[in-house]
């Protein structure tokens, strides 16, 4: 699948999953994950004033997620996590950014 098939099916898993939590968007990234495997990677976008979640409500979104996304045909690992509207990522998140396709080697 590509980004923009995928960004189809996480809005609509989201919607319904954290919609009353206050989802707003979700970024969606392809990359490589810490094994040099290819993953999707995943930022669920809640409101400012989001409530705070109970740890099961993410699990279940993620776990929603990546059945939806499998059942689409995509075999990728999702990623995923959550961030409120205007927060920035914690650096050692950033840093863990796994770099475009282009700038990756392989053999």
């Amino acid at each position: 699948m590509n980004n923009a098939d995928i960004q189809i099916v996480v809005d609509r898993v989201l919607r319904r999953e954290l919609g009353k939590f206050g989802y707003q968007r979700a970024e969606v990234r392809s990359g490589f994950d810490h094994s040099d495997e290819p993953a999707v990677y995943v930022d669920a976008v809640l409101g400012a004033g989001a409530p705070p979640l109970e740890p099961t409500t993410f699990f279940d979104a993620h776990a929603a997620l990546g059945r939806a996304l499998l059942a689409e045909g995509e075999e990728r690992f999702p990623y995923f996590r959550m961030r409120r509207l205007g927060e920035e990522l914690p650096e050692d998140e950033v840093s863990r950014e796994s770099p475009p396709r282009a700038e990756r080697s392989h053999s």
